[in-house]
């Protein structure tokens, strides 16, 4: 009973920070709009990304986590003593780096990002200055998840990002409403850095109350210790390939038409909400528990099947979502945020990158799952290969289709057409690229559409050896089968819907397109035994009742 109460305590927790997080994004993206000045604050948010992809939660999931799980109900002086030692690792590792980022901003931005130039490269410079020291902190914000999580408290972790979202909007707002382009981003980047301080400190009160010997002592020479470390190298070496490919995206997207890293990093904030809602949640509340059972196979099968059908019960009918009303659903998101303001042709763009994202959704999220079963059964290395095998099918497939998707037009709120169609593969000359008053362009469709690949690639592979690890060709029971009506029939209700609203606004337009299509899905999957489906109904009766 413990497992899906702990994952609605995370899915809450997350909740509360995507939702605050979409209203940041509406608020600042809103003001910056699709061009230079949007294409400076994403960028400059993903070069010091290297710590927090390379130290964060993915790494401390696979190597920390399932070792504390381990000694934290036997021993919670010496669980401590190990939660000690890897705070020090982390910031021994994470300081250096925080330095180079800061005093080294502008050449590792024109390294990283070497298709900006002019005012775009060294706003972006500026920003990555700035935002460096903060990315840092949130190092240490996923080391209190890690601990607090082995402690099964859920809730404080997941809900922490609020107040980094709160504090960039708050430090926007200060600096006063004319405040636009250049001196509106800054003020962001302000409040990137101020935030990750305020998300840490927020959880060590809750740290010193899950275990008091936090702090005392330290476990270098210990065999936990060298175990998290065993763990620890092909974790990161797996994250080191997924950072490459992170950087070799943005260093593609910049080579694209003025709006496309904007437009990816507004379809990421949604693109990325099932992943942290439902795949995230789930996966977290599994892998402590997995860890305990490492050596049942038959009860990590069970849990893992299960956990399979709740993840892709959610991304289904959120692909759907995305795919048929995306550009609706962002459209309605950015018309109540207050003060912003996004182009109808941005809105086009965003959504159309969505869309693509959002084909990998189902494949992402039974991946996640995946790797945390892995990782409970103490093996980082597998994931880790395939994840390098995955990047870099992303990254080829990624540059032959961005580069032509680079010549399809938007504007006046439509997809025009290609412009020289099938053209060599080489980039727009950069008169035309870096012309914010040019139609956007699409290319940034490309990209999402070669990590979409990979994403596929990736869920393949780790199923079949995880098939051949817990000797059961039924690793995922099949019950995604169960899912297939449903989706099929709430894509149709959406279909229909689609047309009949298109004089609606998109607050209106997004109602009536998801809210009828989701009741059919939810129903539906209920009536082809699907559990989760069940609970929600059930959930909805309660709920009746006791208005009743």
């Amino acid at each position: 009973m413990k497992r899906p109460a702990s994952s609605i305590v995370i899915a809450i927790g997350i909740l509360l920070s995507r939702i605050s997080g979409l209203v940041r994004e509406a608020f600042i993206r809103g003001r910056l709009d699709i061009g230079s000045s949007g294409d400076a604050y994403t960028a400059a948010l993903r070069v010091p990304n290297l710590l927090q992809n390379l130290l964060g939660e993915g790494v401390l999931s696979a190597s920390f986590i399932p070792v504390y799980s381990g000694l934290v109900d036997d021993d919670r002086a010496r669980a401590a003593r190990l939660a000690n030692s890897v705070a020090v690792l982390l910031i021994a590792i994470s300081t250096p780096i925080v330095i180079l980022g800061v005093v080294a901003a502008e050449p590792i931005t024109k390294v990283l990002a070497f298709g900006l130039s002019g005012e775009r490269l060294q706003l972006t410079s500026d920003l990555v200055q700035i935002m460096t020291p903060g990315i840092g902190m949130l190092v240490l914000s996923a080391w209190s998840l890690g601990v607090l999580n082995s402690h099964r408290r859920f809730g404080l972790p997941y809900a922490a990002p609020v107040i980094w979202n709160v504090t960039q909007i708050a430090v926007v707002v200060a600096a006063g409403t004319g405040t636009i382009g250049r001196d509106l981003a800054i003020a962001a980047a302000w409040g990137v850095t101020i935030g990750s301080v305020l998300q840490f400190a927020i959880q060590l009160p809750a740290l010193r109350r899950a275990n008091p010997d936090l702090g005392r002592g330290l476990a270098f020479g210990t065999a936990e210790f060298r175990d998290t470390l065993r763990r620890l190298g092909p974790v990161v070496l797996g994250r080191g390939s997924a950072q490459v490919s992170a950087f070799i995206d943005l260093g593609l997207a910049t080579v694209l038409a003025a709006g496309a890293l904007s437009a990816i990093g507004i379809a990421s904030l949604f693109y990325l909400l099932p992943i942290s809602l439902f795949a995230m949640s789930i996966a977290a509340a599994e892998l402590p528990e997995m860890s305990r059972l490492a050596t049942d196979p038959f009860a990590i099968r069970a849990r893992l099947g299960r956990a399979l059908e709740q993840v892709s019960f959610f991304m289904a009918f959120t692909t759907v979502v995305y795919v048929i009303a995306g550009r609706r659903v962002l459209g309605a998101v950015f018309s109540v945020v207050p003060g912003s303001e996004l182009s109808a042709d941005g809105i086009v763009l965003a959504g159309l990158v969505l869309a693509t994202y959002s084909l990998g959704l189902l494949a992402l999220g039974a991946s996640r799952i995946m790797q945390n079963t892995f990782y409970a059964l103490g093996d980082a290395a597998t994931p880790a290969r395939v994840a390098v095998v995955r990047y870099a099918i992303s990254a080829v497939v990624s540059v032959v289709v961005m580069l032509q998707m680079d010549r399809l037009l938007i504007y006046d709120a439509t997809i025009q057409g290609f412009e020289n169609l099938l053209a060599p593969l080489r980039p727009l000359e950069a008169a035309i690229r870096n012309n914010d008053d040019l139609p956007l362009r699409a290319g940034a469709a490309g990209l999402a559409f070669g990590a979409t690949v990979g994403a596929w690639f990736e869920v393949v592979a780790l199923r079949r050896r995880l098939v051949r690890r817990l000797g059961s060709d039924t690793v995922t029971s099949q019950r995604w089968r169960k899912l297939v009506l449903p989706t099929l029939i709430a894509t149709l209700v959406m279909l229909l819907i689609t047309p009949l609203t298109a004089s609606q606004s998109d607050v209106v337009a997004a109602a009536l397109t998801v809210i009828p299509a989701g009741v059919v899905y939810v129903g539906l999957a209920a009536f082809q035994r699907v559990d989760i489906a069940r609970r929600l109904l059930r959930l909805g009766h309660a709920t009746n009742d006791t208005s009743h």
